[in-house]
């Protein structure tokens, strides 16, 4: 067995800035929501954090869709989204590819699903102190998503959780952590799929920061367009 890279530093920087992004997020609706306590009295605008964390998450997804297109081999959709044949042969434990697993490929794809749902309805929000960027577009269309947005909560955690203990569990049963390679990009593999590691270079890198830049780019417009900026409510 030898380390080889798999992940990307582009990927790795999405993985965990999603990571502090949505649960930030969480946290400072939460705090909103306080009328007493110390949430309540830290003078923060907690509304104001939420939804700047909310426009990142959305650009952060943004960002994953495209990368899945034009980054390296093992972020790109077509290389981990498998057929249910794949997925059993994983189950039966004949799987020896590298990147996500058949298992694990579905994780990801509702992750960026329910994730990317929850900042995209959150641009919608039908709220009269703090109304989404795009709520002005449709009334039935924003109360719908508004209402959607606050039951796909419950989804989210859920899915954090599974995730988190999937992690646990291959620690645990599998001898296998899996934290390591999202921090350095390298995993254990067999000597003889040294070749198929990826190249993770500067070039690399500077791909993917032009990537998100113009998916930010693209948020903070959405945010504009209806007169509704973060900036405005500062």
């Amino acid at each position: 067995m030898q380390k080889v890279r798999v992940w990307d530093l582009p990927l790795r920087l999405f993985h965990w800035s999603l990571a502090l992004a949505v649960i930030g997020a969480f946290i400072c609706i939460k705090a909103a929501a306080q009328s007493s306590g110390w949430f309540a009295n830290a003078g923060i605008d907690w509304m104001y954090w939420h939804t700047l964390l909310c426009y990142t998450t959305v650009a952060l997804i943004l960002f994953r869709l495209i990368w899945g297109i034009i980054g390296p081999k093992y972020a790109r959709f077509t290389q981990f989204i498998r057929s249910p044949g794949a997925i059993l042969a994983y189950l039966r434990g004949d799987y020896q590819g590298l990147g996500h697993n058949p298992l694990g490929a579905l994780s990801v794809i509702a992750l960026l699903v329910v994730f990317g749902f929850q900042g995209f309805s959150g641009l919608f929000i039908d709220d009269f102190l703090w109304p989404g960027p795009l709520a002005y577009l449709s009334s039935a269309w924003s109360k719908t998503l508004t209402s959607l947005h606050r039951q796909n909560e419950i989804i989210m955690i859920i899915l954090f959780v599974l995730h988190i203990g999937a992690i646990i569990y291959y620690r645990l049963f599998k001898q296998k952590n899996l934290v390591p390679a999202m921090v350095t990009g390298d995993a254990l593999a067999l000597s003889s799929q040294s070749h198929l590691a990826i190249r993770d270079n500067l070039a690399v890198f500077v791909r993917g920061l032009i990537v998100f830049a113009i998916c930010a780019g693209f948020v903070y417009y959405l945010t504009t367009i209806g007169g509704a900026s973060v900036d405005s409510f500062m």
